[in-house]
């Protein structure tokens, strides 16, 4: 959900119990991101603060960051003006996104001061801006001029200016006869949730559908479809949810959608997400931490998969244009013919040939039906350096086609290997996941540097090529134990070290992909543990979108890896092929 007004006054309400509190230090490990610590008696904090457009937040955090060398400016005017200093109040006006510290300073002459933190959680225009006690701003996180906002300037020395304020009515101050007076002023045919975010201060659109879902109404329900039964029913949903922005009622809930990912968070529980898993947490604070922290996992794995991705799509445009270029020098060998042709036509003319012709007309010996061919003659050269002339082009480009062949070969393999790893990274669900790629990659060349070899350590050193993370694991409906390796080392590590010699071991057929390994304990596999497995075989792997996929299966005692293959490749035999569908 967004950080609406009501939650921010939840989190007032909890920071107002670090009242007394010593800023200890001031860090800005992020751009727009400040953590404060505020020590209390043995007890220390962390508040975070941060204005960037789609996660501008106030809340204390349990997350470790990663400080520059080098503080930021803005960083070191904070430690200059706060550290050392007490927090003496916590304030939000009315419902608005903007909250404000307060902390009781000293100078470097040692004179008592006071300092103002203000952060406002306005999307693309929020920010943190330190005050002096007469109004004036210090500095910002985001220094702007008129330029870019017609409204106030951000700027070092200028008296500081609120947001515009919005013309709502505080929800907190209203009964039911003026909040349905206010609801009956319309717009009627606009739905309830975005008429309640229009007329009433502190509540986002994820609030609002809150107010409806608990009122009992459809979502799209208009004012033309409400009754003062229905109104009734909305203000008493509402009356709940203000209740809960207090200690008392707090029930600070994350819900969680696909893959177990952070949907939405609040600080009351979130009854329009039926169905869905959810965590619930002791203060406001810890949710919205887990949630973003969860968030920002994600976007740091998705940016580290991104930089792979763009290593293997360089590499495979490479080699996608040179395997275009070997296969046509390939092509012409076909064409190599008619240079030999040509010789031998020459050499068996050559009686009837002189010095300074320029083409030779006669019929192929080859051609049942005798048919006529003429050759083009260097007249500079005589019959006889013609046919060596052509001969030598022959043999050129025979010998250019038998060597483009064995790189084409090579280049074949290039493209598989590649592939199978980036199907390895579309599989990636943690930083680990994506180290081993990346070590692969380096270890194969791919990436900056020279090319790392496996070495062995000394003894009782870590090695590198220590067993990898787990590959994914399945139960089939039989009771049988199915691995899935994720990526390359993992495939070989799966099918080579830990896979016994009577288990099954499958591949989607001549396509890059995960090795899958039934666990068989010496048993008979039945047929629905099979389909569940080559099910798992063709999703995982680049025909995964097909709708179906052949998949080999073999005993793991017929999987062998060639001498010097690379890392996942393997060759097999006596295997059998079945199709399967790669369903979820």
């Amino acid at each position: 959900m967004a950080f609406d007004g009501l939650f921010l006054a939840a989190i007032k309400e909890e920071l107002t119990g670090l009242v007394g509190s010593r800023v200890d230090r001031i860090f800005q490990p992020e751009k727009e991101t400040i953590i404060l610590h505020l020590r209390k008696g043995r007890d220390t904090r962390k508040l975070l603060l941060c204005s960037l457009a789609d996660q501008a937040r106030v809340h204390l955090t349990a997350a470790s960051f990663t400080n520059p060398v080098t503080p930021p400016l803005f960083c070191m005017v904070l430690r200059k003006h706060l550290e050392g200093g007490t927090l003496v109040a916590v304030e939000q006006p009315g419902l608005e996104r903007v909250l404000s510290l307060h902390f009781q300073t000293t100078d470097e002459l040692g004179r008592p001061g006071t300092r103002v933190l203000l952060i406002e959680i306005m999307g693309k225009h929020s920010n943190i801006i330190l005050l002096n006690p007469d109004g004036s701003i210090i500095d910002a996180a985001r220094r702007y001029t008129h330029a870019v906002s017609r409204h106030r300037e951000v700027l070092p020395g200028r008296p500081y200016v609120p947001p515009p304020a919005q013309v709502k009515a505080d929800p907190r101050g209203l009964d039911d006869e003026a909040f349905t007076r206010l609801l009956w002023e319309g717009p009627w045919d606009t739905p309830l949730e975005r008429l309640l975010v229009e007329k009433l201060a502190g509540l986002g659109p994820e609030t609002a559908r809150e107010v409806v879902c608990r009122a009992g109404l459809p979502a799209g329900t208009t004012m033309e479809g409400c009754g003062e039964y229905e109104l009734a029913r909305i203000y008493q949903a509402l009356r709940e949810i203000l209740a809960a922005t207090g200690p008392a009622a707090w029930q600070p809930v994350v819900v969680l959608g696909q893959e177990r990912r952070p949907l939405a968070f609040a600080a009351f529980e979130l009854s329009q997400y039926q169905g869905l898993p959810r965590e619930y947490f002791s203060t406001p604070s810890a949710a919205c931490d887990s949630f973003y922290q969860a968030r920002r996992e994600r976007q740091l794995l998705e940016g580290a998969r991104r930089s792979l991705e763009h290593i293997l799509e360089r590499e495979l445009k490479r080699c996608y244009k040179k395997e275009g270029l070997q296969a046509a020098t390939v092509a012409e060998a076909a064409d190599a013919e008619k240079f030999r042709l040509a010789g031998e036509l020459i050499t068996a003319n050559i009686y009837r040939l002189e010095k300074g012709q320029s083409t030779l007309t006669a019929p192929n010996f080859y051609d049942p039906a005798g048919e006529q061919v003429t050759i083009e003659l260097d007249p500079s050269l005589t019959p006889a350096e013609n046919a060596q002339r052509y001969f030598h082009r022959y043999n050129k480009a025979k010998n250019a086609a038998r060597l483009a062949a064995e790189q084409l070969e090579q280049t074949r393999a290039e493209i598989a290997y590649l592939e199978s790893i980036a199907q390895a990274l579309s599989m990636a669900a943690t930083f680990d996941d994506l180290a081993e790629i990346r070590r692969e990659l380096r270890q194969a060349g791919y990436l900056p540097g020279e090319k790392e070899k496996e070495k062995p350590g000394k003894k009782g050193d870590k090695k590198e090529t220590a067993r990898p993370s787990r590959p994914l694991e399945f139960t089939s409906p039989d009771g049988f134990k199915i691995l899935v390796g994720k990526n390359n080392r993992q495939n070989d590590w799966l099918t080579l070290k830990y896979a016994a010699s009577s288990d099954l071991w499958l591949h989607a057929k001549d396509i890059p992909g995960s090795h899958v390994i039934i666990r068989t304990g010496g048993r008979e596999v039945p047929a629905p543990t099979l389909e569940m497995a080559a099910r798992l075989a063709a999703r995982y792997s680049r025909a995964g979108q097909s709708s179906r996929v052949p998949v080999d299966y073999t005993l793991v005692k017929n999987v062998r890896k060639p001498a010097g293959a690379r890392p996942g490749m393997v060759i097999y035999d006596h295997q059998r092929t079945v199709f399967a569908s790669p369903e979820e």
